[in-house]
């Protein structure tokens, strides 16, 4: 090639690296959320305390593959065919008396305890023995004592159970056993026994076992065993009446009452019998209690599919295992449509995988992608185009029966499949806001579902369902919370929609319950469901003890979108209450980054932003909070801030010498200017008794008033005092003392307000001080002001905040170089805001009644922007006009971040975050935005996006006019000279 083209070439280059490089966008993969497993595909259909071969027959009950096949590596190289049964999924109480043999009677000595099952535990049972014929007691004195505490003594069978725990199953299957005291055993000294038709001797095995042989009394309640002598029960025999390794039956635990030398047995027909302790013909049978924690499927030992019949194989996840990288489409036509799954992990390459229907939640397909597995989808079951299922992905290492059969897994990875098309979904989380010593789990008690979208992206509605499986307990604890005509097929609906906090019209039950720290019927509905947190299934999120030890925000991850109860386990020592909150929603047409989004109006008139909880400790005797900033953002300029004070009522046993007419309970509340108070008619006095939030504003002689900068309550006394008769004043009947006296109101904050400025700018909050003044006997009570004689008062604040914002425009290439007259427009959730001006490059938020609005703000010339009066929520700005000779910035977001004292009530530290363009970034000093123009430049076009682009490759092109030209020209010459010569 003539060197003379060489520069064509490079024009050329350079244009196509250009374009190459506005194509590449770095990809940042949202941070890991708590493990969701979804369900399993058995064990999640069976519901809590169910008994599978108690309410059907062995033939009909799913068989189980677990732990070693074959005779290799097996206690005593015996045969074993790793197959069980289910017969309990806990939690199941043990039962101190079941009796198998009721046919003689309520004789004690035939009764024995049953196995306890705890919640999200299977009782399994082997399908045949897996050991060779042995004692149960091999002492020269046969006695059927278990274990015992006397020579730390354990029986045959209970050092054989103990044996066959340690070598017939995986290291992995181990760790899922649980190994704990059985119940119904004999405990006495092994010389003793137990005996003489003694019942209460039965105890709690001294020692823990991961394997045991079943009660006597277990065959009564798991498996519906009544015949005892009379006649065998094929749910106990041996497959074909013949038990493995050669042995006539196998050893039940609880003994005989009757008798010291004699214990129960299951014989290999399936009858129940006694019998001696020293038999050699007698094997073990195995049982075991399986956690379900950490099941991901129960699918085909064969392919790893979906059917209702066949033995099932389990996949657990081995905690820290993680997948490396992993990719998944669907392949194929209508019919014949699979999964295409291939990655790496911790454990290999082989993955798994799970189609899960979000609405019923079932697992409707599953598969694997080692030797002979599936990965065929179930479309015959997947019939919306526009319904998201649920796929779960993780990588694999497939059981043996030589090692145990139970496959190990990853953490699942939870995608979707929408329309035949593979979607990651974003990681979901809950902002918690607070100081707390204790740590935080979340459990999922509301599903969203009918997700609407308004015109700007924003969240219009979304339908709240009630998971499967927490029916009941949802529809109890809104039954405790005082709830009457309570959905009761979809309970947490009938809850959002009563108690949640998003008003309606007309207004809902309780739209404040869901901020209110102490009462309110949300609350108490919170607090019967944290007490009873087993019936609300795995926990979806948590945050160890520690995180909120100073005062924080922290993202709590959570399994998904939906409602959740957030509870602190170190409530009962002062921590903070449960609070219920829902997640933000995904909208896909956002695409991933920002698709997270709220109500547009949340925030406004007590409706509760989504994703954001504050911890709420518990009452003293007077506290404040601001209660409808549950996002812990503060408010713009013309917002409602809505107050409640809290207020117990006090124990007047002391008080008998008091008139009841000198005896003084009055609050008093004062706020700052930048408030203004509402009308006196506005002002609610409320009580949690004779029920939640019942209104007693109009109670005689207690009256409300405002003047001025200050509301004023008096005699609050009437709504729970009386005379006793003597003139004396006592408490009235039927308002226990402790119980909670409210007061609500809303005031609004006016452009008088003081602003808050990020990065040492100043925190000034607006403050209202109330202050209760109450009688006393004697001295002032500790924590008590004097408040003249016979009096004491105690004050509590409350903080609203209200912030600005400062903004520099810069050169990008010399920040010292300030740049005015750029043009912005500031939106928040897809809205524009408006502003009025107050002076060059200082605009306060428009608030009802400004006129003048803009919508459009501009940099003073010394290159400055304040924007005042707005809440800490993330503002999005877009350059509207960029100063002459500079390139417009891409549209980007600033964030206000308050950090909260250790009750919540007060801001210590605020700053900026930006995100959206590195061209916007906060100042070293931390005080301002700095927004950085690029100046028209060939080294600032890859800066300016398509326009900049567009420049470059025109020119670009003259370039290769210019170049190719003579090139052209001097080949043409060099043909004509050939063609002539």
């Amino acid at each position: 090639m003539s060197k003379r083209g060489l520069p064509a070439l490079v024009a050329f280059g350079l244009v196509l690296f250009l374009l190459v490089a506005e194509m590449v966008v770095p990809v940042e993969r949202a941070s890991a959320a708590p493990v969701d497993l979804g369900p399993d595909g058995y064990f999640s259909t069976l519901g809590a305390g169910a008994l599978p071969v108690a309410s059907g027959n062995w033939a009909s009950t799913r068989r189980i593959v677990f732990g070693k096949q074959g005779n290799t590596g097996t206690y005593g190289g015996a045969t074993v065919s790793g197959g069980y049964k289910t017969l309990a999924k806990g939690a199941v109480a043990s039962v101190p008396d079941a009796n198998a043999f009721s046919q003689y009677g309520n004789q004690a000595y035939l009764k024995s305890a049953t196995t306890s099952v705890a919640a999200n535990e299977a009782l399994l049972w082997a399908d045949n023995t897996v050991t060779v014929g042995f004692r149960f007691d091999t002492n020269a004195t046969y006695r059927n004592t278990f274990d015992s505490v006397a020579g730390s003594y354990q029986s045959n069978l209970a050092t054989v159970s103990d044996a066959v725990g340690a070598a017939n199953y995986s290291s992995f299957e181990q760790s899922l056993m649980r190994a704990a005291p059985v119940e119904g055993v004999c405990t006495a000294a092994q010389a003793v026994g137990c005996g003489s038709g003694s019942y209460t001797q039965q105890s709690d095995s001294v020692n823990p076992y991961r394997v045991f042989a079943l009660s006597a009394g277990d065959l009564n309640k798991f498996v519906g065993t009544t015949s005892g002598w009379v006649s065998s029960d094929a749910n106990l025999a041996c497959p074909a009446n013949t038990c493995a390794n050669g042995v006539s039956g196998s050893w039940l635990r609880s003994a005989f009452w009757d008798y010291v030398s004699t214990v129960f047995d299951v014989w290999r027909d399936g009858f129940p019998d006694i019998n001696n302790t020293h038999d050699t013909g007698v094997g073990l049978r195995p049982a075991l209690r399986l956690s379900l924690d950490g099941l991901v499927l129960s699918a085909l030992n064969s392919d790893q599919g979906q059917n209702t019949s066949g033995d099932l194989r389990l996949t657990y996840v081995e905690s820290g295992k993680q997948l490396d990288s992993w990719s998944a489409s669907v392949v194929g036509a209508a019919g014949s449509r699979a999964l295409s799954l291939s990655g790496s992990s911790d454990l290999g390459s082989d993955m798994g995988w799970k189609i899960v229907d979000p609405v019923t939640s079932t697992v409707l397909g599953s598969g694997r992608t080692s030797a002979g597995g599936n990965t065929a989808l179930p479309e015959a079951l997947m019939t919306s185009a526009t319904k998201d299922y649920d796929l779960y992905v993780w990588g694999q290492e497939d059981g043996s029966a030589v090692d145990g059969l139970t496959n190990r897994a990853t953490e699942p990875v939870k995608m979707t499949i929408r329309g035949w098309q593979v979607r990651t979904p974003p990681a979901y989380g809950i902002d918690v806001t607070g100081v707390t010593s204790g740590g935080l789990k979340a459990y999922k008690i509301g599903d969203y579902s009918e997700t609407v979208f308004d015109h700007t992206g924003a969240l219009g509605s979304v339908k709240l369902t009630t998971p499967a499986g927490i029916v009941s307990a949802l529809l109890a604890a809104a039954g405790v919370a005082g709830g009457v005509g309570v959905d009761a097929g979809n309970p947490i609906g009938w809850v959002g929609s009563h108690w949640l906090g998003y008003p309606t019209s007309p207004l809902s039950d309780d739209v404040t319950s869901a901020f209110s720290p102490y009462a309110g019927s949300l609350q108490l509905f919170a607090r019967a469901l944290a007490g009873d947190t087993g019936s609300l299934g795995p926990v979806a999120g948590s945050l160890p003890a520690g995180t909120f030890s100073a005062p924080s925000t922290v993202t709590l991850p959570v399994s998904g979108p939906g409602l959740y109860l957030l509870v602190d386990d170190s409530q009962a020592s002062g921590g903070s209450l449960p609070i219920i909150v829902g997640t933000r929603v995904f909208n896909p047409d956002l695409g991933d980054d920002g698709g997270l989004v709220d109500f547009a109006d949340a925030g406004v008139k007590g409706k509760p932003r989504l994703g954001r909880a504050s911890l709420k400790t518990s009452i003293t005797d007077v506290s404040k909070r601001v209660v409808n900033d549950a996002g812990m953002d503060g408010f713009d300029l013309g917002s409602q801030v809505e107050y409640e004070i809290a207020l117990q009522v006090p124990d007047l046993s002391s008080f008998a010498s008091l008139p009841y007419s000198s005896y003084v309970f009055a609050l008093s509340d004062v706020a700052d200017s930048g408030l203004t108070l509402p009308a006196a008619s506005s002002v609610r006095v409320l009580m949690d008794v004779p029920s939640p939030d019942t209104d007693v504003t109009g109670t005689p002689d207690l009256s409300v008033s405002v003047s001025g900068q200050t509301v004023s309550v008096d005699g609050l006394k009437a709504v729970f005092a009386e005379s006793d008769g003597a003139s004396g004043v006592r408490n009235r009947a039927g308002v226990p003392v402790g119980s909670l006296i409210r007061i609500r109101y809303s005031a609004v904050l006016n452009t008088g307000a003081s602003l808050s400025t990020p990065g040492g700018g100043g925190l000034h909050p607006n403050v209202n001080t109330a202050t209760l003044t109450r009688s006393r006997i004697a001295g002032v009570s500790p924590g008590w002001d004097d408040a003249g004689p016979g009096v004491e008062s105690r004050s509590a604040k409350a903080h609203a905040y209200v912030f600005g914002l400062d903004l520099v425009k810069v050169d990008k290439d010399d920040t010292t170089r300030v740049l005015g007259g750029a043009g912005f427009e500031v939106s928040r959730d897809g809205q524009v805001l408006g502003f009025v001006q107050l002076g060059p490059g200082v605009y306060r938020l428009a608030v009802p009644g400004d006129v003048g609005v803009l919508s459009e703000v501009f940099s003073h010339t010394d290159g400055t922007l304040k924007l005042l009066g707005v809440e800490a929520r993330a503002l999005s700005l877009r350059e509207t006009s960029a100063p002459s000779g500079y390139f417009k910035v891409p549209a980007f977001m600033v964030e206000v971040l308050p950090v909260w004292n250790t009750d919540a009530s007060e801001v210590t530290l605020a700053s900026y975050r930006t995100h959206g363009t590195s061209l916007a970034f906060v100042s070293q000093d931390g005080r301002a935005v700095m927004v950085a123009d690029p100046a028209h430049s060939l080294a600032n076009l890859p800066y300016t996006g398509g326009v900049g682009i567009l420049i470059l490759l025109v020119l670009a092109i003259l370039f290769l006019v210019f170049a190719v030209r003579p090139y052209y020209l001097s080949h043409r010459a060099e043909d004509k000279a050939n063609t002539f010569g």
